[in-house]
């Protein structure tokens, strides 16, 4: 089926109603729309001990405040979505240090030359920055997943509606043209 996929009925309303749905199709919309829960977010102790995971949790629980579809049902994926964020802002933030260091030859008073030393650096360094890109990557794959599965992209939030049922018309209709 082409065309766009329809958006969650609130946020059609918020928008002012375009396409114009009736109170019937907006109430059946409403009703097949699944909620599970209530809507007060609890934050778990372990989120607020880590301040990068807390100060995420701030953040989308204020985007969240005035909107229906998220419940405390959501709450532990909301908690591991902050957790994930937090690792990935804590490799980011090794990565950047790692990459700095230098090894101090110093210490072996020559007994290694310089290109040898040159190339183990170049080796290690490399090794390290591609095991920490690996898992920054695999974390970023993570929240993109987690993002989409709690509408904090506009795709998702698009994606959430169910379809409509289609009209049954009637076969006979137009066969034996107006009698």
């Amino acid at each position: 089926m082409a065309g766009r996929n329809a958006k969650p009925i609130n946020l059609h309303i918020a928008g002012g109603n375009p396409s114009h749905l009736t109170k019937a199709e907006i109430q059946k919309r409403q009703e097949t729309e699944i909620k599970l829960g209530n809507s007060k977010l609890i934050c778990p102790s372990y989120i607020k001990n880590n301040a990068n995971a807390y100060g995420k949790w701030k953040e989308i629980t204020k985007i969240y405040k005035d909107v229906d579809f998220v419940s405390s049902g959501d709450a532990g994926l909301l908690a591991r979505y902050c957790m994930t964020h937090s690792e990935y802002l804590n490799l980011c933030e090794i990565r950047n240090s790692v990459c700095g260091l230098q090894a101090d030859w110093a210490e072996y008073g020559g007994l290694f030359p310089e290109e040898f030393q040159e190339n183990i650096e170049k080796l290690l360094m490399s090794n390290v920055e591609l095991q920490l890109e690996s898992a920054i990557n695999k974390k970023m794959d993570m929240l993109i997943k987690m993002e989409d599965r709690l509408f904090l992209n506009p795709l998702a939030k698009v994606k959430n509606i169910p379809k409509k049922e289609p009209t049954k018309e009637d076969p006979l209709k137009n066969r034996f043209g107006n009698i």
